[in-house]
């Protein structure tokens, strides 16, 4: 299994949440195994500067965040980032960095 982490720029709610995900790559399909939000960056909407961070602690806000993430559009499109050759992807449009931190 291998882990990267992963900036979602939830635009509707005015955030960026940072993941961990935990992935494995069997016949060329990228099997999202868990994600793992850590935390949470709020945006403000007027200067597009961050107002404020916080950690996701508990196991309900985990959850929630995790769920909206994996209900996205934005899975679909780490999943094919994860799935191209290059470890270093940039998906700007989707508002999604992603860069491999560890293999196993």
């Amino acid at each position: 299994m291998k882990t990267t982490l992963c900036t979602w720029e939830d635009e509707t709610c005015n955030r960026q949440v940072q993941f961990s995900i935990a992935y494995t790559i069997e016949n060329r399909a990228v099997r999202i195994n868990r994600v793992t939000p850590q935390k949470i960056s709020f945006v403000c909407p007027e200067t597009n500067a961050v107002s404020r961070v916080i950690a996701v602690h508990t196991d309900r806000g985990r959850r929630l965040l995790a769920d909206r993430f994996l209900a996205s559009q934005a899975r679909t499109q780490l999943e094919r980032a994860i799935g191209s050759p290059n470890a270093n992807v940039s998906l700007p449009h989707m508002g999604i960095r992603m860069e491999i931190c560890g293999t196993g």
